[in-house]
């Protein structure tokens, strides 16, 4: 593993660590549950077309909706059961909880255990075309925050030749394990995915990314990522240093511009339970019906690193029992809703007292939110934008340009909200674009 300097980014800070509870457990099936709603437009596009009717019996792995074209996915069944009927459901993206139609199904079979896969189909030889062409048939999707249907990403990688694939496996959130576990026991498998995924962008250098302090624990997976010329980088714990844009500008050195997003400076940003899943369908066609999630319910004492269904209701797997539930990070997670399943951004479900109300007290001026701003933004006057209801000067002050991590609220002494009130500033300028039809 490559530990040499590699650069750093402005502000930031050290997070408390905090995933001891289940950094060493292994991946076990997900506690059963009692329903699926199984959601049509994992991505938080247009739903796929229904194949299914009530009262159907369905299969583990049945495909139970057709994508009509790149921007939907087929969606399978995760377990087998009774088709309900179509109902509702929330899944997480980049913007928060999307609203989506879902197929339920009632009576699921028990919980599936996660194991090596017998491979029956070979890459080795398949071309760029070849390989995006069988990616498109497994419904396939990216796992990160911003979910996004993979063979369209791929053939728009290779539209505008981007030459570098860089797999974030740093987490640097406390308590979410997903991926360090998918490294730590199927590592080989989510290095060989990484190259294929490469090799379908027409990439020419790609790159795994991981937290240094855990590299001891990747070695299976670095000795299968030199068989195909991945470099392996160990990262410094420091806080949020796995967010695309920054990860990017630390690897690659290329600025992105306000707004922009790593393809536009020829980067490709995936996650390892993507790497993973693309493997697993074109080795052994196996659909993404699955995906690790981290769940941790510290009044309990539960943890652990589950096998989990996409559509498995995050409340039922949570038993939040009147505690808040967490979807994702603490950072930047998302408070979660009755109606929230399992999707492909799910990496982990924290259940956690309500905390507290504290009183916001006036800004002190103390400065502390600019110095540790990775986006070097000015989040005091952003602050004042707010209180005063000038969302336009906020604009100015390039807003848009926060990358969401929560940095400025977590040091604010004076216990300000800082970064909900940026994000209303970002929803309400994004809000007047779409009005006018503008372009932000």
């Amino acid at each position: 593993m490559l530990l040499r300097p590699y650069g750093s980014f402005h502000g930031g800070i050290d997070l408390p660590d905090d995933k001891r509870a289940c950094l060493d457990l292994q991946i076990v099936p997900a506690p059963r549950v009692t329903r699926l709603l199984v959601p049509l437009s994992p991505c938080g596009g247009r739903p796929a077309r229904i194949l299914v009717r009530p009262h159907d019996g369905v299969y583990a792995g049945q495909r139970i909706a057709e994508g009509c074209d790149e921007s939907e996915v087929d969606v399978f069944s995760p377990l087998s059961g009774t088709v309900v009927g179509l109902t509702s459901a929330c899944v997480a993206t980049d913007n928060g909880f999307s609203a989506t139609q879902a197929v339920e199904i009632a009576n699921p079979g028990p919980p599936e255990e996660l194991q090596a896969v017998r491979q029956v189909g070979d890459w080795s030889k398949a071309g760029p075309s070849e390989l995006i062409d069988r990616l498109s048939r497994g419904g396939l999707t990216t796992f990160c925050t911003s979910p996004a249907p993979l063979a369209g990403l791929l053939r728009r990688t290779g539209d505008i030749k981007a030459d570098t694939v860089i797999v974030n496996a740093v987490e640097d959130q406390p308590y979410v394990t997903a991926a360090h576990r998918l490294l730590c026991e199927f590592g080989p498998d989510v290095a060989a995915g990484l190259a294929m995924l490469a090799r379908a962008a027409g990439a020419g250098r790609s790159m795994l990314a991981v937290d240094a302090r855990r590299t001891d624990s990747y070695r299976e997976a670095v000795r299968v990522a030199r068989m195909y010329d991945i470099a392996c980088i160990g990262l410094p714990h420091k806080y949020p240093i796995g967010e695309p844009s920054l990860l990017v500008g630390v690897l690659t050195k290329r600025h992105l511009p306000p707004g922009a997003n790593p393809l536009d400076v020829g980067v490709l940003v995936l996650d390892p339970a993507c790497c993973f899943a693309a493997y697993r369908w074109i080795t052994s066609k196996l659909p993404p019906t699955h995906r690790v999630v981290t769940i941790v319910d510290e009044r309990r004492g539960f943890a652990g690193n589950f096998w989990t269904p996409i559509g498995a209701v995050c409340t039922e797997l949570a038993g939040t029992g009147g505690r808040v539930a967490i979807h994702g990070g603490p950072m930047t997670g998302l408070r979660v809703t009755t109606q929230a399943v399992v999707g492909p951004a799910t990496d982990a479900l924290l259940c956690v007292h309500e905390p507290q109300a504290e009183v916001a007290g006036p800004c002190f001026r103390c400065g502390w939110c600019i110095e540790h701003c990775p986006a070097r933004l000015n989040v005091e006057m952003l602050n004042d934008c707010f209180e005063l209801g000038l969302p336009d000067q906020a604009h100015r002050a390039r807003v848009l340009d926060c990358v969401g991590c929560g940095v400025c609220g977590y040091i604010c002494p004076a216990r300000l909200p800082l970064a909900q009130r940026v994000r209303h500033l970002r929803r309400i300028i994004k809000g007047s674009a779409g009005a006018t039809g503008a372009g932000i």
